[in-house]
């Protein structure tokens, strides 16, 4: 029988991959919604695709922030 009793808040690993895989999420969330907005030609000229990479890194970084001063 298996002991299923692991604190996953402690592991390192644990939390890499949930920030691994939320940072990923918003690249992808990211690039579909420049894909959306670009194919029905709301984008203004002067936002490129690395402007939104830019915001979407931001709100990533302010999340964790958000995370440390949270605990």
């Amino acid at each position: 029988m298996s002991n299923y009793n692991h604190d996953f808040k402690s592991d390192k690993l644990y939390t890499i991959g949930i920030n691994t895989g939320f940072f990923v999420a918003f690249l992808l969330f990211a690039s579909l919604f420049y894909l959306i907005l670009s194919f029905l030609n709301k984008v203004p000229q002067a936002i490129r695709y690395y402007h939104i990479l830019l915001f979407v890194a931001l709100t990533y970084f302010i999340r964790l922030l958000a995370l440390k001063f949270k605990k």
